[in-house]
C-alpha cells in the first residue's frame, strides 16, 4: 500500500520551472499543457515546495542535463531530499533508478508520500540516512552518473570530506546548491581538490548552483 499524501496539504503558488516543469500544491486540480510535467507537492514540514531559488536552480539544472545522459545511464542519488521534489522531477523526466536520502525522519515520510502522489515509486527509493550510509552500501546504490545535493554549504564541505565525489560515477555529474554567492569560492576549490571539473554555474538572487563533472570516463570503475 502506498502512503497517503500528508494532510492537510500546504498551499503555495504554482511555480513554473524552465520550459516543462510546473510545481503545484498536492490538491490543486490542473490539467497540464502539452509537454508540461506537473509536480504535485505537499511540503509538510520538509524543505522544497519549488519557491526557493536553490530548488528552482537545481530543478532547472536537472531539466537541462538529463537529456544529455544516455538511456542506459540515468541513475541518480539525491542527498538531503527534503520533500523529494528533485528526485520526483528527475523520475518524471526519465531518470532511474533514483535513491533519495535524508537524515530527517519527517522529510522521508513527506518524500515517500509525494513520490506516491506523483506515481514515481517504481523508479524512486526514499530512505532515512546519510552520505556515509550511501557510500557504505546500506541502500544498495553507492554511485550514480548524476548526484544532486541542495543543502547548506557547510554541510557540502563536510560531504566533500566524507567522500562525496566517490558517489559520482567517473564521467558523471554533480549538481550542488544551497550555496550563497559568497560561499562559491570555498565550494569551487573543493571541486578541484576532489577530481571534479566545474562545467556550469547558475545564479539566482544571492544563491548559486554549480554543475561539475567527475574526471574519468562514464561507467569506468
Amino acid at each position: 500500500m502506498h502512503p497517503e499524501p500528508l494532510s492537510p496539504p500546504h498551499a503555495f503558488a504554482p511555480q513554473p520551472i524552465g520550459h516543462r516543469l510546473l510545481v503545484i500544491p498536492a490538491t490543486l486540480q490542473l490539467d497540464p499543457a502539452p509537454d508540461q510535467i506537473l509536480l504535485r507537492i505537499d511540503p509538510g514540514g520538509a524543505f522544497g515546495d519549488g519557491a526557493h531559488p536553490t530548488t528552482q536552480l537545481c530543478l532547472a539544472a536537472i531539466q537541462r542535463h538529463l537529456p544529455k545522459m544516455g538511456q542506459a545511464g540515468r541513475g541518480m542519488i539525491d542527498l538531503g531530499a527534503g520533500t523529494g521534489i528533485l528526485s520526483i522531477a528527475a523520475a518524471k523526466l526519465g531518470a532511474g533508478p533514483i535513491l533519495a536520502v535524508d537524515i530527517d525522519a519527517e522529510s522521508v515520510t513527506v518524500a515517500r508520500a509525494n513520490a506516491a502522489l506523483n506515481q514515481v515509486g517504481a523508479h524512486l527509493r526514499v530512505e532515512q540516512g546519510s552520505l556515509a550510509d550511501v557510500l557504505a552500501g546500506r541502500f544498495g546504490l553507492t554511485q550514480a552518473p548524476l548526484v544532486v545535493a541542495n543543502i547548506l554549504a557547510h554541510v557540502l564541505v563536510d560531504f566533500f570530506a566524507q567522500g562525496l565525489a566517490e558517489a559520482v560515477t567517473p564521467g558523471g555529474v554533480l549538481i550542488l546548491s544551497g550555496i550563497l554567492r559568497t560561499q562559491g569560492p570555498e565550494i569551487r576549490a573543493r571541486l578541484g581538490w576532489h577530481g571534479l571539473t566545474l562545467v556550469a554555474e547558475e545564479r539566482r538572487e544571492e544563491w548559486i548552483c554549480v554543475l561539475a563533472r567527475r574526471d574519468g570516463i562514464l561507467g569506468e570503475t
